[in-house]
């Protein structure tokens, strides 16, 4: 059922800013698909991400619904062109530029306000990799990184919104940031042991132990070990440790596999170093075995409210798509009739802080909002506003119309 609400007079607001344009190459015929299928098979994904309101820490028990990084189908590469590049680079300006920067450098216009900040493309440290440490990340990797965005990040799945293709063509234009690229030959997956015998999270806490672990992670794995108000990256800021009690927190998925591939490979860039060779398998997947048994799921009561909703205002008598692109709303005026029943479906490109952006009516926020829509699953809320006016529409999660999203608000003329 549409969540349904009726709201009264509110504050009259001065009108902002105008619309920007597409997502990329594609059609906005092709998008509305994308997102139409989106809203068929994806919608119950926002009653699994369990983001607290104001916070980007994913709630217990939350855990991505993409695929994880070494399970996400990689489709064949085509040839890298002047074309291809090009094309990437008009998918880059129009899609990342505003997190990762003009130059790759990771500083773009939204980057002092996401944690942990975006990738510089400049700089050869690349996380999320199926090479060894200190390698540069393959095609594949790089495909599937842009393909799925990262859990509990600002980065988004992109392939909700871009083809194949396109996604490809980003990979060749991300490449071309760093010369490295170029020279860097042989960039294959590295072999993670087989699986041994029966797994013991018991023997894992020996492990945990041995390996010195809490050091970063802390003896309850909730990251506030000894070494982690110290923790720096390679440019020298600080990274948090990751807390495993959070499902939701795994950059690239919970899953053993996942957690296996980032002891063997490491995090280049940041003090999670790689452990291949170090411990045998045994204690390698026990230790995983552990870690994973550290997560908690909570009491089941602390799901937050996607959006404000009260029935009794009936079958919208018009429904508005709204988007957010590039931290912006699009579009940024909407016109509607006093008194008329209106849906409002808000989608995004990018999950903000990692809890996703919303929808609220300033004056009205206590009763019309929509709470952390996010990539792949727009959400809702239906209403009517008796008395003309213009009021002001702005982010209803961790973002401020002000200081952290300026661009991240809009005008609801009621004629």
């Amino acid at each position: 059922m549409t969540p349904v609400i009726t709201v009264a007079q509110g504050q009259r607001q001065e009108k902002t800013c105008g619309m920007t344009r597409v997502i990329g190459g594609a059609s906005d015929g092709f998008y509305s698909a994308v997102m139409t299928f989106n809203r068929l098979a994806l919608t119950f994904i926002a009653a699994a991400v369990g983001l607290s309101a104001c916070s980007s820490k994913p709630a217990p028990g939350s855990s991505a619904l993409t695929p994880p990084f070494l399970d996400l189908p990689v489709p064949p590469r085509p040839a890298t062109t002047a074309a291809t590049v090009e094309q990437g680079r008009h998918l880059y300006d129009t899609n990342c530029v505003q997190c990762h920067g003009r130059e790759g450098k990771g500083d773009g216009y939204g980057a002092p306000f996401l944690v942990p900040p975006p990738r510089d493309f400049t700089a050869g440290q690349f996380k999320f990799r199926s090479t060894s440490s200190g390698q540069l990340p393959s095609d594949a990797d790089l495909f599937r990184t842009i393909s799925r965005g990262a859990d509990g990040t600002g980065m988004p799945p992109w392939k909700y919104l871009l083809s194949d293709d396109e996604r490809w063509a980003l990979v060749d234009y991300v490449k071309s940031f760093d010369a490295r690229f170029t020279g860097a030959r042989g960039l294959a997956a590295m072999p993670l042991p087989g699986a041994p015998g029966p797994r013991s999270a018991g023997r894992g806490k020996e492990v945990y132990t041995r390996m010195q672990c809490a050091k970063c992670h802390g003896d309850d794995g909730r990251g506030v070990g000894p070494s982690s108000n110290t923790m720096v990256d390679a440019k020298g800021r600080h990274v948090n440790a990751r807390d495993l009690t959070q499902p939701g927190s795994f950059r690239t998925g919970w899953t053993e596999r996942e957690i296996i591939r980032t002891l063997e490979t490491g995090m280049n860039g940041v003090p999670m170093p790689s452990y291949s060779g170090v411990m045998p398998a045994q204690d390698e997947y026990d230790l995983v075995a552990y870690v994973m048994s550290l997560s908690k799921h909570g009491a089941g009561n602390q799901k937050r409210q996607l959006a404000k909703s009260m029935e009794g205002v009936g079958a919208p008598d018009r429904v508005i798509q709204l988007r957010e692109h590039a931290w912006k709303y699009e579009p940024s005026e909407i016109h509607v009739r006093h008194g008329e029943v209106v849906t409002i479906e808000f989608s995004a490109t990018d999950n903000g802080l990692g809890a996703g952006h919303g929808f609220a009516l300033d004056g009205l926020d206590q009763n019309v909002f929509i709470n952390g829509a996010m990539v792949g699953a727009p959400l809702s809320v239906t209403f009517k506003v008796d008395a003309p006016g213009r009021y002001n529409f702005y982010c209803a999660t961790q973002c401020s119309t002000t200081e952290l999203h300026p661009h991240m608000h809009g005008v609801l003329v009621v004629e």
